[in-house]
C-alpha cells in the first residue's frame, strides 16, 4: 500500500537521528566518567598573594598520607617582614616564624588537615599573618594556590 510511505519515512528519519543522539550521549558520558570534561583540569596552575608577597615557586605534595603546601615567597613590601603564623580553611594552624628581608626569598611549608589524592587539582587559600619589622600591629594576607598535587 502506498498510503503508509510518508509515515514510514518519518519514522526511519527519527529512528536514525535517535540512534545518533544516543551514541553522542554515551560518548559524552564516557568522557565525563574518565575526567576529560572536568573543567578544573583545563585551568592553569596559579599562586597569588598580591604584588608585595610574590610566589616564586609552589607545589602541593602528598607523602605517607600527609599533604603539604610548599611555597617559595619573595618579600617585595619594601620593608623586612616576619611571618608569625599561617591559617585558613583545610590548613592546620601553625605559629610559624619566618623572617624575610627586602627582596629575600624563603620557603614556607604549610600542612593540610586532609589528605589530597595525587594527580588531583587542589585550591588552598592560606591566610598568612605577618608583622613589618619595627611595627607592633599584625596584618593578614590571604592568598590562593591552585595546583596539581604531586
Amino acid at each position: 500500500m502506498v498510503k503508509h510511505t510518508k509515515s514510514q519515512a518519518a519514522l526511519e528519519y527519527l529512528t536514525t537521528y535517535g540512534w545518533a543522539l544516543l551514541a553522542a550521549i554515551i560518548a559524552l558520558g564516557a568522557l565525563a566518567y574518565f575526567g576529560f570534561l572536568n573543567p578544573s583540569n583545563l585551568l592553569p596552575n596559579r599562586c597569588d598573594f598580591g604584588k608585595q608577597l610574590v610566589c616564586i615557586d609552589y607545589k602541593i605534595t602528598t607523602i605517607a598520607g600527609n599533604s603539604q603546601v610548599s611555597l617559595i615567597l619573595r618579600n617585595d613590601f619594601g620593608k623586612p617582614i616576619n611571618i608569625t603564623g599561617v591559617g585558613g580553611d583545610e590548613i592546620l594552624p601553625s605559629p610559624k616564624s619566618l623572617f624575610l628581608d627586602i627582596g629575600d626569598e624563603n620557603e614556607l611549608n604549610i600542612s593540610l588537615s586532609q589528605q589530597v589524592p595525587v594527580g588531583e587539582k587542589k585550591e588552598v587559600n592560606p591566610v598568612i599573618t605577618f608583622k613589618r619589622v619595627g611595627a607592633t600591629n599584625s596584618h593578614n594576607l590571604t592568598g590562593t594556590v591552585f595546583v596539581t598535587v604531586q
